[in-house]
């Protein structure tokens, strides 16, 4: 695993890693009730799939984890390890507008990305990208964190896999 999915000890502190990449899915899957088989169907995969994650033997597409960020994960927390499992009841609330500044950072990094990698991304895994990282980085500016750009490409390197 590369160096964002590092194991961190237990109780270091909430700005810390927590637990390994495949450990977060697992534990984010359980919080939101959801057995492998229920997970992998709503993620468009097979359970033997999704059980690889979990097992850290493949590394998932962002666009098979989005449906944990649906349902309350926090994005930030699923993809480093730092801060809350939950997301907070401000993070994103439906009747607050986008912020267009954010999604301009993020088509922007997301365009540079394309070019530069070429993924074969459909419009469907593209539009669950821009949803994670606005999550993402909606949560880093409710915590008083300038959000940083490059924090999107290990989410894009995700769903590029």
């Amino acid at each position: 695993m590369g160096v964002l999915f590092q194991i961190c000890q237990p109780g270091t502190g909430s700005n810390r890693m927590t637990g390994s990449f495949s450990e977060r899915i697992r534990k984010a899957r359980k919080h939101i009730g959801l057995s492998a088989t229920e997970a992998a169907s709503m993620a468009g995969l097979t359970r033997k799939s999704w059980e690889r994650y979990e097992l850290d033997i493949n590394e998932p597409k962002a666009s098979s984890l989005s449906m944990l960020v649906e349902r309350g994960i926090d994005a930030n927390w699923l993809l480093t390890g730092k801060g809350s499992m939950i997301q907070s009841q401000g993070d994103i609330p439906e009747t607050t507008p986008l912020d267009p500044d954010l999604l301009r950072i993020i088509i922007e990094e997301l365009e540079t990305f394309r070019q530069t990698h070429k993924p074969a991304w459909d419009s469907t895994q593209v539009a669950r990208i821009i949803v994670l990282a606005y999550a993402m980085m909606a949560a880093e500016r409710q915590k008083g964190n300038i959000p940083d750009p490059a924090s999107l490409h290990f989410l894009m390197q995700a769903a590029a896999l």
